[in-house]
């Protein structure tokens, strides 16, 4: 899933600022509000802006450490270690809003959350597993599940003193 696929639709509404606490709140886009405090200079020491056509970088749990939002230009490289923003850029460089990393994370639109501050909507979202992948476990561990009942092992389990239960699943 490319930057576009998941957040272009939501370029039209601008994000809310916030260097900590959180007091005023989008209706329509819930959640979409941005750390905007300054950079370090590790997270200054590689590019961290994709393009729309490119899958986001890792969604951490810490908003300090999240992406650039794709409308600014590539980072400049300045020497090993070191870039600084594109002057000429014509977009703002701004990370990603908290609403953005949770489509990332394919999170619904529906799914709101619940914060006073702005570092917990980055840690909440930064520590889930994305919700499509989470599914394709569930379906797999289900589907699994019903393999081994159907073969008769999980009767058979069933039979078996609670420790070496345990010592099967080591195998």
């Amino acid at each position: 899933m490319t930057l576009k696929d998941a957040i272009y639709d939501l370029r039209l509404v601008e994000p809310i600022q916030s260097s900590g606490k959180v007091e005023k709140y989008y209706y329509k886009v819930p959640n979409h509000e941005y750390l905007d405090m300054e950079f370090s200079s590790i997270y200054m020491s590689r590019n961290r802006v994709r393009s729309w056509s490119e899958p986001s970088f890792t969604i951490q749990a810490g908003g300090r450490h999240a992406p650039i939002h794709p409308q600014a230009n590539k980072m400049i490289f300045v020497e090993p270690n070191r870039r600084i923003f594109d002057p000429s850029s014509s977009k703002p460089y701004r990370r990603l809003s908290v609403r953005e990393c949770a489509r990332i994370q394919t999170f619904p639109d529906n799914f709101i959350f619940k914060y006073k501050n702005i570092a917990g909507g980055y840690k909440m979202v930064g520590n889930a597993v994305p919700v499509n992948f989470a599914r394709i476990l569930a379906n797999k561990i289900m589907a699994d599940m019903q393999e081994y009942h159907r073969l008769g092992f999980c009767t058979k389990l069933h039979q078996i003193e609670f420790a070496r239960q345990l010592s099967l699943i080591n195998l």
